[in-house]
């Protein structure tokens, strides 16, 4: 059985097979490696690793590294998790002088500011948004009622930090939020307009456009079921008055005959009232107004069943 590919991996696939130039890339790069990069100490060397469970976000790492930094020593493998449920780890190992890199990226691990020479153009923030995405983020499947999505951190202050940097965001306003979940500190969106938006602003178009395309009609059908659920409602209530008021009307008739009624609106109502107990009182205002040739309005109807009430009530005492 082939197994679905969740959305937030089609997000990532998706960013992954756009092209790139350095720029751009040396933002995504900074940012995908300011939360999924380490560095490893050994007496065989030091070593930058870059991590992630995507394959296709590996692959396109791996290729944007090779193009734009030719003299790097790099090298990409996996390693695959013995323990049940756990994915694929794919590794992308620079081995030694990647100092000269990391300077080049404008990044310092130790370090949790955001170095504004990666974002100071609109294509720069969209690539760092787009490597926080690649390397940290999910975002649940529209069909889903609980639309969220996040980039999470190990490191509250660089959390801040790039809560901070949603702000500076131009002609697009996001309403990110900051939590704590376990060890992790999580940036998030909950609300399906800015979550698509947000696709939108990191290149995901054709995800954007699915994420938009399942939402509205998954909204479209909650708004048809509301609709129906209140005319139901509606139509239940409406039952429910009439049934009362033909059970007044036949105490009426069995007490002193309705035709005794002196009011004449009020006594053509209940004979029409018996024949169409799920009229609601617009439609017994047309059949009353047609019966006795003049204008009958809703509100007349309400006035007479008022009446209507006070008799029954001072024959039933």
């Amino acid at each position: 059985m082939i197994e679905k590919t969740s959305f937030t991996v089609t997000i990532k696939n998706e960013i992954a097979n756009n092209n790139i130039e350095k720029l751009e890339a040396r933002s995504l790069l900074a940012a995908f490696i300011r939360l999924s990069g380490t560095i490893n100490f050994s007496s065989k060397g030091d070593r930058l690793t870059i991590k992630t469970e995507n394959a296709t976000t590996a692959r396109f790492l791996y290729k944007i590294i090779r193009e734009y930094y030719p003299t790097l020593n790099i090298s990409l493998g996996f390693l695959k998790q013995m323990k049940l449920y756990k994915a694929t780890e794919y590794l992308i190992n620079i081995n030694g002088q990647f100092d000269e890199f990391l300077n080049e990226l404008d990044i310092d691990l130790l370090n949790d500011k955001i170095s504004r020479s990666l974002y100071n153009t609109e294509n720069k923030m969209k690539a760092y948004f787009a490597g926080s995405f690649l390397a940290a983020g999910s975002c649940t499947d529209p069909l889903s009622s609980n639309y969220h999505l996040e980039i999470s951190s190990n490191d509250e202050e660089y959390a801040q930090s790039l809560l901070k940097l949603t702000t500076k965001i131009k002609n697009l306003v996001f309403s990110f939020k900051i939590i704590q979940r376990r060890n992790k500190w999580v940036v998030y969106l909950k609300r399906s307009d800015q979550i698509s938006d947000f696709l939108a602003y990191i290149n995901a178009y054709n995800s954007c456009l699915e994420f938009e395309d399942i939402r509205t009609n998954r909204d479209f059908a909650n708004s048809t079921n509301r609709l129906v659920n209140c005319d139901s409602y509606n139509f239940k209530k409406t039952t429910d008055i009439a049934t009362k008021q033909v059970e007044m009307i036949d105490y009426i008739e069995k007490k002193i005959g309705i035709n005794h009624i002196s009011n004449e609106k009020l006594r053509v109502l209940c004979k029409i009232r018996k024949e169409n107990i799920e009229a609601n009182y617009n439609e017994l205002a047309l059949m009353l107004s047609e019966e006795l040739h003049t204008s009958v309005s809703k509100s007349n109807i309400n006035h007479l069943f008022i009446k209507l009430k006070k008799l029954y009530e001072e024959i039933s005492q």
